[in-house]
């Protein structure tokens, strides 16, 4: 990156992108960059960190995400810097984003990078979500804030998505205690089950809230709601899906309480992805 300053070093395509996005946005959106890990916003840079005040950057480094994952083996490793990456708010990780957080972490890269990238899909830690594109499934929910291990999935069945038994743990966010049952269907709108993206995962679920007079929601409680009604969004995918949904035009952060919204072109998408569903 070249220009008034010069910056030379290593970094993933969704830091890229978010330089990029950050350089290129009007004054009153800038926060959206966030601020450095690990330190509070402040000035000119807005009140948004780049991962949600409520869930602090879990680790600082690619070999602060092998060691807290307790990765051991090349598919484990690539799984937990895979992680590492999505810290930065991406939905999707590729190979290359990986191979490159071997290094920085003072690992050799595997020799069989392509073998130990399907070991790791055919054990359920991650699926293909488009050609050369993955995502982490709920099977490896809290990777890298020492909630899973995998020692506790050797030899068990692909389980893609599947909810694990931490987020099943986790007690009802107060901004749905007056709701009884979650409904995974609405008029107008695809089922649930239809939405193949985070994005429009989160999106649904959003949609789903506003139904309820819920006019936003924060990152816990989509992450509860998606795992409640089906496919649930991991906590780290959920900046990287609204932050697409936002640059579409498709959704809103609220000043005053910093909850996620859908807004109208939201709707119409929506609307439009169960016309799809319907063809």
């Amino acid at each position: 990156m070249t220009g008034k300053v010069s910056y030379l070093d290593e970094i993933s395509i969704a830091q890229a992108a978010r330089i990029i996005g950050f350089l290129n946005a009007d004054e009153d959106e800038a926060a959206e960059l966030g601020s450095p890990a690990g330190q509070a916003s402040a000035g000119s840079l807005g009140e948004t960190p780049k991962v949600d005040l409520a869930r602090p950057r879990p680790v600082q480094s690619p070999r602060d995400a092998i060691e807290v994952s307790g990765a051991k083996k090349n598919p484990e490793k690539i799984v937990a810097l895979g992680a590492y990456v999505l810290l930065d708010g991406g939905e999707t990780f590729k190979a290359e984003d990986v191979k490159g957080q071997f290094r920085r972490a003072r690992e050799t890269a595997p020799g069989n990078f392509s073998r130990d990238l399907s070991a790791a899909v055919t054990a359920g830690w991650i699926a293909e979500d488009s050609p050369g594109e993955y995502y982490l499934t709920n099977k490896v929910g809290g990777i890298l804030e020492g909630e899973f291990s995998f020692a506790s999935t050797a030899g068990r069945p692909k389980a893609p998505r599947k909810t694990s038994k931490a987020t099943k743990k986790k007690e009802k966010p107060a901004v749905f205690a007056d709701i009884d049952e979650f409904a995974s269907t609405m008029d107008g709108f695809p089922a649930y089950s239809k939405a193949k993206t985070a994005k429009d995962k989160l999106l649904w679920v959003l949609a789903l809230a506003k139904s309820y007079g819920i006019k936003g929601l924060a990152n816990k409680d989509i992450e509860w709601l998606t795992d409640h009604i089906g496919d649930g969004i991991p906590n780290g995918q959920i900046t990287g899906a609204f932050n697409s949904a936002k640059s579409a035009g498709l959704a809103n952060r609220s000043t005053q309480d910093r909850t996620l919204r859908i807004n109208e072109p939201g709707l119409a998408y929506l609307a439009k992805l169960g016309s799809h569903a319907e063809s």
